[in-house]
Formats: structure tokens, C-alpha cells, sequence
């Protein structure tokens, strides 16, 4: 069912709509145009620029303060105390901040002329209300700055303070994170001030707003009048839904849309797709590694609860044939689940390797049998056997399960692909229902932080279920624990190595590769930056 939704801007905004899928017949007439046009007349004025830009997916129900969106789509439209950007901490909505010498009082200095695009202005008391929302909600207990929080207020008209029960040294980086502390006006909370139920209207402080809306067809951002900062280079942009990667690669030929932005959230190209464009001659654009691909082995269903097992299953998978056949040099292989630009996460682990022979030796030591004329190895009577669970709708994780599938065969196991549903997948591989899953880590700035502590939780993450069955997996637990609570910085990266050296010997999460986002723009289109995770910032974009 379509719903539509229409915001009265609290200024007179310029007139025009994005091109290829505007509110109307008319507003898409002249959405088409990203140029300058000479008006009718004998004065000449500059048209508004627009852009259209392909997007796999939805953008969501818009909630600050849920993960019902995508994040890309709330990183337009709201904002955060802080933000991580140029691999740290920058000023957000707070222009600066103090830190108590015993580490456990931030206080935040809010920018004065910061205001929601309804017109109205950032308090601290605006701030508190936030807080209080997201702490009702009671989703966030795997965040330090949720767990750790003593108490918060408002000091002054626009001073806001926060005060933790203990030091815990990633704090700004879990209030950088895109959800869940971000700002939502005064008129997007419901009556009783909550917002886990739903917000009455989108009303942020960041550089766009949300101005017309589609469900799964497209959604239309506009500059934000009231923006404290510099203003975009474009006057708004639409997000037009595509299903199915051909059919934006279509558009783009044909000149309806003006990039397609493929990232985690929203892949649209595959390698060949993106080669044979950058080859047709559109821009290109590709970023450094956001986060690491990997695959999850579930060590608390049979054969996998046997380490030897999941020891023979890694070494017969050659990762960087599997890499470079998926990529084509477009990613690096992984060697460590997290990416070493990561803080604290540059500790020198030694990697898997590829090893047949070795596979093949572990699995005839474990009395895993491969019979003369057999294809796979037997135990006891029963055959050595995996499923691989993906998303049917995600080119890459369908080569990977194909490949994989090809690799272990060698090595008499036979591994069998199920692919699935989109939500049913995601549905199975957090609940613990599968054998191998496909997963990511989070990418900055949750990384290493808040992955790891959702993996030492119950049902926290895919990689709890493959990291359970370890034999010390309370030490584990309190490692991770221990770890963002370090003020020492060399004390912190040595628990960090322990922490990653223990996950690397249980042979049970699989690092394949460190995802990149890719761009393709039509050839007057420039400027395109890329930002943390799958973060599409389109402040510096221009149109020539």
C-alpha cells in the first residue's frame, strides 16, 4: 500500500522536483533537468539542480531513534551530538565538549545556530528529550554509552551533560553512530514524548529534509532552510526504488537517473556491471574498505561443533581465488575479521591459510571416511554435510555460497546451498537457525566496540552462535567487556589482540573481504565523497 507524505516547508523553497519521479506529472517534468536552463525571458537565472539516484532499497519508516530505516537515508536528514568522520570524532550538534579527568562527565556545548527544519531550536532540553526516548525503548544495552550511563541533563539553554557509571573510552563513537543518538525535533515525539511506537513527523537538523515519499518507489529530499552549516552544492535529489540491478543500469543508460551509489544496503551492480561501465565511460568513484565481509559457521549444531571440522571446512576455501573471482580486484581479501585501519584493530593477526592437504589430514584424523567412487565423506554411517543459507536476492552472497559449495567438495564435504527470502534469512541467521551465514561486521563507528559486545551477548549478533561453544567464552565475555573500559590506549589494543586472537583460533567466523562502496555517475556529475559504513553523503556533489 503506498503512503504518501507531504511536509509544509516553513519557508518559500525554490520550485522544481527531482528528476525521473517528482510528486507529480508536472514536478517530474521539471525534476529532469540537473543543469542550468535559460528561462523564456531576456534575464537568464540558474534553475534548481536535482539529481536522481538509484537505490536497491526503501528507505524505511524515517525513526531517528529505530533501525526500521536505512541508515543513509537518517544520516541526511539527522544529526548527533558528535560525528566520525576523516577516521575520528568532529563536532556535530555539540560545537565542543569537555571530558572530566576521571573519565566519567562529558559535558557537550551545543551550536546556538543550530535549528530543525521546521524552524525551531536545538536545546539541551530538546537533547534530554531524546535521550529519554531512546532509553525507554531499551534497545541498546550492547552500546557502552547506553550501558555505562549514570545520568544526563540539561546543564543550560544549550549545555548538555552526560555522566557514566564507569570510563568507557568509545563513548563518543557509539553517540557518533548514525542510529540510535540522533536528534528528532520536538514535533516528531508522540504525546507521552515516546518514539518506539512510531514519530508523528521527520523533523531533523541535518543538511536535507524529507519532502515527498513513496513507499518502495522513491523518496524526495530537499535542502533544509534552517541547516547550521555550510548549505549542499545540489538543491535536492530523489531516491528512485529499483528491484533488480538491470533495470537501473537502463535508466542510467538512457539518461533517467544520475548515479547509482551500489553499498551494503543497496547493491545494485555487480563487478562485471560496474567494469563494463566504468569501460562505457561514466565516473567512477570507490571507496576505502567500510566493513568486512565474512561468513559465520554455527558452532553449536553437528558437524560444526567439531573443531576439527570447521578447521578443514577454512583451509579449503582459497579466499583470494574467491575474492578475486567475485571482485575482480574491486575489494581485497579479508585476513582479519576487522579491517586494521580500525581503531584499535591493527594487531598483527597471523590470518588463515589455504591448505587442502591440511584439510584433508584433519578430517581422515577425525574418522571422517572418503570411500573409493564416493563424493563425500562418511562418519559412522552419516555423510559429511552443510547448509549455507543466503540471500537469493544478493548477487555476491550467491556466488559465494556457488564457490564455497565447489571448494569444500574437494575436500569430500558436502555443502549444501539454500537460498532465501531476504527477511526470512536475516530472521534465521539471528536467531541461531543455521549452519553457515553470510554476515558483516558494522563498519565505524561501531567497530570493534559494540560488534564485539553484541557477539559476547545471547542472540546479540550472527557471531555470538559461532563463538558460544568456546571453552572460556565467560573469559571471552569479560575480555570484551574490559576492553572499551581501558583509558590506557596500549592497555586497550593488548586486550583487543587477546579479544581477536581468540576469536581467529576458534575457526568459526570466516573473513572472505573488506567491502568497498562503488559509485557510477553520468559524466557530468562530480564530487561524489563516500562516508563511514554505508553512509552515501551528497553535500560536495555537483552537476556541470
Amino acid at each position: 500500500m503506498k503512503k504518501r507524505l507531504s511536509i509544509l516547508l516553513a519557508v518559500c523553497m525554490l520550485a522544481g522536483a527531482l528528476a525521473g519521479c517528482g510528486a507529480s506529472k508536472e514536478e517530474s517534468a521539471a525534476g529532469e533537468a540537473t543543469t542550468t536552463e535559460e528561462n523564456a525571458g531576456e534575464e537568464e537565472t540558474e534553475a534548481p539542480v536535482f539529481v536522481t539516484i538509484a537505490s536497491g532499497v526503501d528507505i524505511g519508516d524515517m525513526n531517528p531513534h529505530l533501525a526500521n530505516a536505512a541508515i543513509f537515508a537518517q544520516n541526511y536528514v539527522y544529526e548527533g551530538l558528535v560525528v566520525y568522520e576523516d577516521g575520528g570524532i568532529q563536532p556535530g550538534l555539540a560545537e565542543t565538549w569537555d571530558i572530566s579527568e576521571d573519565g566519567l562527565t562529558y559535558t557537550f556545548h551545543l551550536r546556538e545556530n543550530a535549528m530543525y527544519s521546521d524552524g525551531t531550536a536545538l536545546t539541551a532540553e530538546n537533547v534530554v528529550k531524546n535521550f529519554d526516548a531512546i532509553f525507554a525503548a531499551n534497545l541498546y544495552g550492547y552500546m557502552g554509552a547506553a550501558a555505562y550511563m549514570d545520568h544526563y541533563t540539561a546543564v543550560d539553554e544549550h549545555t548538555f551533560e552526560i555522566v557514566l557509571t564507569e570510563p568507557y573510552a568509545p563513548v563518543l563513537h557509539d553517540l557518533a553512530a548514525v542510529r540510535p543518538f540522533r536528534m528528532l525535533g520536538d514535533a516528531g515525539f508522540m504525546e507521552d514524548g515516546s518514539t518506539d511506537q512510531g514519530i508523528k513527523e521527520i523533523v531533523g537538523t541535518g543538511p536535507w529534509m524529507l519532502t515527498d515519499y513513496v513507499e518502495n518507489e522513491y523518496a524526495t529530499f530537499e535542502q533544509n532552510p534552517y541547516y547550521w552549516g555550510e548549505a549542499p552544492k545540489i538543491d535536492g535529489f530523489t531516491l528512485k526504488v529499483f528491484t533488480d540491478g538491470q533495470t537501473a543500469v537502463s535508466a542510467l543508460e538512457a539518461g533517467e537517473i544520475d548515479m547509482i551509489y551500489d553499498m551494503y544496503e543497496s547493491q545494485l551492480m555487480s563487478v562485471d556491471t560496474y567494469n563494463s561501465l566504468v569501460d562505457a565511460g561514466y565516473n567512477s568513484f570507490i571507496s576505502e574498505p567500510v566493513l568486512t565481509r565474512a561468513l559465520t559457521l554455527n558452532s553449536q549444531v553437528e558437524p560444526l561443533n567439531d573443531f576439527n571440522v570447521r578447521k578443514a571446512l577454512i583451509l579449503a576455501l582459497d579466499r583470494e581465488s574467491i575474492v578475486q573471482s567475485v571482485f575482480g580486484g574491486l575489494e581485497e581479501m579479508a585476513q582479519s575479521y576487522y579491517w586494521p585501519g580500525t581503531m584499535d584493530c591493527n594487531v598483527g593477526l597471523k590470518g588463515y591459510s589455504y591448505n587442502v592437504e591440511e584439510a584433508n589430514k584433519l578430517l581422515d584424523e577425525d574418522g571422517w571416511v572418503l570411500e573409493d567412487g564416493k563424493e563425500y565423506r562418511t562418519k559412522d554411517g552419516k555423510e559429511l554435510a552443510v547448509t549455507f543459507y543466503y540471500d537469493a536476492s544478493n548477487v555476491v552472497q550467491t556466488s559465494f555460497a556457488q564457490i564455497c559449495q565447489s571448494e569444500v567438495k574437494k575436500i569430500g564435504m558436502n555443502m549444501k546451498i539454500m537460498g532465501e527470502e531476504y527477511s526470512a534469512n536475516i530472521s534465521r541467521i539471528y536467531s541461531g537457525e543455521f549452519e553457515i551465514g553470510y554476515t558483516v561486521s558494522w563498519g565505524d563507528p561501531y567497530d570493534p566496540h559494540s560488534t564485539l559486545a553484541a557477539m559476547a551477548t545471547v542472540g546479540g549478533s550472527a557471531e555470538y552462535f559461532a563463538l558460544a561453544s568456546m571453552e572460556n567464552f565467560d573469559d571471552f565475555a569479560a575480555k570484551v567487556a574490559a576492553a572499551p573500559k581501558a583509558v590506557d590506549a596500549e592497555e586497550r589494543q593488548a586486550l583487543y589482540k587477546e579479544i581477536m586472537q581468540a576469536i581467529e583460533d576458534e575457526y568459526s567466523i570466516i573473513p572472505i573481504s573488506y567491502q568497498t562502496n562503488r559509485a557510477i555517475t553520468q559524466t557530468n556529475i562530480s564530487g561524489v565523497t563516500f562516508g563511514l559504513s554505508n553512509i552515501m553523503p551528497l553535500n560536495e556533489l555537483t552537476v556541470e
